[in-house]
């Protein structure tokens, strides 16, 4: 990552505010340019006697190819918010072309990371300027667990407390197998268990739940500003010392508003001319929750509540737990999650040697966990994990899912959420009429009123057994005209759209999200009560009257992945 300079105040100076955006500019430039001379091109041959597939396959993939590289490179040399909008495409196979896709997908977990001088700078600074010797015994500066758009993470143990000894723990990959999966040779058991396969780490050690500590010798270790408590620290940090230490890059904030401030002029450039509807609101709303990442104590408090939320449930969901006083707002500590990427997911699977039958299994049976996590978090706890994308699901041990990253987090009020509820009921049972209806109730606002037609809008945009490409003239977003939509409701469409991705991913074509949500959806309706019946006072307005267009602001880059009309 370039260095950036800033002047007093944290912002950017002025000449790495003109180069970015003049870089940024050029960039999109070639890349738009590149579209429409294939465009002219693909006419001219077609005019010419040229067949739809050469077209495709001589014209077309090529540019996407090209494009795809381009995208690419924009993300990783700018990073910012330009590295958030490749992600979200990288996992919309469902509409961007497979080129696109497959390359963008890198940036889930094979990011370029921060150099290690500049990672132990902000450790440091945020400690109170004491080394990270006394207060980690060893942290790999060298090799991220993951890099992200403003903070990348390092996996760590914790200094011990004077006369404290760690818990024993071999690592388990290094155990046979068959001895650490008995289902694999035991057939009975099989259809059980099955998605522990998928579960085999790349680390050499594994850290254990948090909760007992070696008590014989604990002493308060003051350091940092304020002052670290590792007697504190202990208490939560899992029993081997074992952590994750995240850690926001220098400059993001500033940098992160230029670059939305770059995608408002675009948004506002494409809605005029390539997409036809307005996608300023939806920038503006990102542009709002993206600020909220960059303190890390609030990111702390809602990752520890939602991992509250789940403690019932930790034999399939885990969410990681900040180590007491070691959260500020540019460095969160917390426990570690011993697993693979989902992303890695699938070519686990690949190396088991099981039957196709068994793999599908263990492919849907992480699906419908995932799903679980998201239904659970949105209709009954109300606070979300609202930057859903691959990156931030992990396969762990007995095939448990581990959700992670929490800066970007979504609660929703209580009447809309008892309104997403009925219209999850309604996509459920196929009803037409009460997914309309379900969908007016929420605040979807329509040019048209068609039941048919809005019902198989709803189902593209919230069931996995729908299908939404904003790009298709014949899309039911386009044959409806959505005027306003509520702004909560982008993060839950990212998170469908993940699901839908991960489905497709993984060659599932019978999963319902709408299915899987329905018994959270009827808890959600007992919480809440008369709250699903419409209410017009002035919070519920508020909180689903923003008009916005139907897809994340990270569409203002989505324009590049089909052919230009």
């Amino acid at each position: 990552m370039s260095e950036i300079n800033t002047v007093q105040g944290g912002e950017l100076s002025p000449l790495d505010n003109v180069t970015r955006t003049s870089e940024f500019w050029l960039r999109v430039s070639t890349i738009y340019f590149g579209y429409k001379a294939t465009q002219l091109r693909a006419l001219a041959a077609q005019v010419s006697g040229w067949n739809s597939d050469r077209i495709k396959s001589d014209l077309w993939d090529p540019q996407q190819e090209k494009a795809a590289s381009q995208m690419y490179n924009l993300c990783v040399d700018l990073r910012g918010f330009y590295l958030k909008a490749g992600q979200f495409l990288g996992a919309r196979g469902d509409f961007v072309p497979e080129q696109i896709c497959r390359k963008l997908s890198l940036l889930h977990d094979q990011v370029p990371p921060m150099p290690a001088a500049q990672v132990r700078a902000v450790i440091e600074e945020e400690l109170g300027n004491v080394p990270m010797d006394q207060v980690f015994e060893w942290i790999d500066l060298d090799n991220p667990l993951g890099s992200a758009s403003i903070s990348q993470v390092h996996k760590a143990k914790l200094k011990p407390l004077p006369g404290q000894q760690y818990s024993s723990s071999l690592g388990w990959w290094k155990r046979p197998l068959g001895f650490f999966f008995p289902f694999l040779r035991n057939r009975k058991n099989q259809i059980g268990d099955v998605t522990a396969a998928v579960a085999i780490a790349d680390s050499s050690s594994s850290s254990t739940a948090p909760g007992t500590i070696n008590r014989s010798a604990l002493a308060l270790v003051p350091v940092g500003n304020p002052p670290v408590d590792l007697t504190l620290a202990w208490q939560q940090a899992p029993t081997d010392g074992i952590v994750a230490v995240k850690v926001q890059y220098p400059n993001a904030l500033p940098t992160m508003s230029l670059d939305l401030s770059n995608l408002r002029v675009l948004a506002a450039f494409l809605s005029k001319t390539e997409l036809k509807f307005d996608m300023l609101n939806a920038v503006d709303e990102l542009s709002k929750q993206i600020r909220l990442e960059f303190d890390f104590r609030r990111e702390a408090r809602i990752m520890d509540a939602v991992a509250r939320h789940f403690e019932g449930q930790s034999d399939k969901i885990v969410v990681p737990r900040s180590v007491p006083t070691m959260v500020t707002p540019r460095l969160l500590v917390m426990n570690y999650l011993d697993g693979v990427p989902i992303t890695r997911m699938k070519d686990q699977i690949a190396f088991q040697n099981l039957s196709e039958a068994t793999k599908r299994l263990a492919a849907k049976r992480i699906l419908s966990r995932v799903a679980e996590a998201y239904g659970r978090m949105i209709l009954i706890n109300a606070t979300f994990q609202a930057d859903a994308h691959p990156g931030n699901l992990m396969v762990m041990k007995g095939g448990r899912i581990g959700v992670i990253d929490y800066g970007q987090s979504k609660r929703l009020p209580d009447w809309e959420r008892a309104q997403f509820a009925r219209l999850i009921l309604a996509l459920d049972s196929g009803n037409e009429r009460a997914v309309s209806k379900a969908l007016d109730n929420l605040g979807v606002v329509t040019e048209r009123d068609d039941t048919e037609i809005k019902a198989e809008m709803a189902r593209g945009m919230f069931d996995t057994t729908g299908k939404v490409d904003p790009f298709d003239p014949e899309s039911p977003i386009k044959k409806m005209g959505i005027t306003t939509f509520p702004a909560d409701m982008f993060f839950v469409l990212r998170v469908v759209q993940l699901l839908r991705g991960l489905q497709d991913g993984m060659g599932i074509n019978d999963f319902s999200s709408a299915q899987q949500w329905k018994p959270f959806a009827e808890v959600a309706l007992k919480q809440l009560g008369d709250l699903g019946v419409l209410d017009e006072n002035k919070e519920n307005k508020k909180s689903h009257g923003d008009p916005a267009p139907p897809a994340a602001a990270s569409l203002t880059l989505a324009m590049f992945t089909k052919p230009l009309e």
